[in-house]
């Protein structure tokens, strides 16, 4: 399988959390153009051996991050994701300001033996921190910025940390509303 393309970032925050069912959204903000997105998962591991074998074996959810990097962030989208503040058109960020935490989709388009397909992914519950900038100065050639922010995934209340769908080709719009419908969005 070959992917080939990652597209529409989009976060809300968690309004509702009820016991053992997926959390529920408020506003939904296109976090930018996506450029890539890295997941890192980490595991907590235990091995048994007994008879001078391996008799079990254990791999469990921890953690994750996904490592995002757009074309922009607004500030409107840093209000939302980072937990900013605004006052007067300028935005604040603070130290001890919170980040809410919310669901995070994205879609790529992927090949598997000849056939174009799209792949969503929807992760309930997670909490942006803002990455690295870069400012440089114009030379003979352009080197463009971008913009970085690192998603923390966490395990929701059903229990569940990730949840993917697979679209046909001829099937971007559903792989879109799928992505909108995760975090609550009804109407086309």
């Amino acid at each position: 399988m070959a992917s080939f393309g990652a597209q529409n970032p989009r976060f809300a925050p968690i309004v509702t959390e009820p016991a053992g069912a997926l959390p529920t959204y408020g506003e939904i903000v296109t976090v930018g153009r996506l450029i890539k997105a890295d997941r890192s998962i980490q595991y907590a591991s235990g091995k048994l051996y007994a008879d001078n074998e391996l008799a079990e074996s254990v791999d469990e959810f921890v953690s994750g991050s996904i490592a995002m990097e757009t074309d922009d962030l607004e500030d409107e989208v840093a209000v939302a994701i980072y937990g900013a503040e605004v006052a007067s058109k300028e935005v604040h960020y603070k130290s001890g300001q919170t980040a809410p935490i919310g669901g995070l989709t994205y879609r790529k388009a992927l090949m598997r033996n000849g056939i174009k397909f799209f792949k969503t992914y929807y992760y309930p519950r997670v909490k942006a921190v803002m990455g690295n900038d870069t400012a440089q100065a114009k030379s003979d050639s352009i080197t463009f910025g971008t913009e970085s922010t690192t998603f923390t995934v966490f395990r929701c209340k059903s229990d569940d940390w990730c949840i993917t769908e697979v679209f046909p080709a001829d099937g971007e719009a559903a792989a879109i509303a799928w992505c909108d419908s995760k975090l609550g969005k009804t109407e086309p």
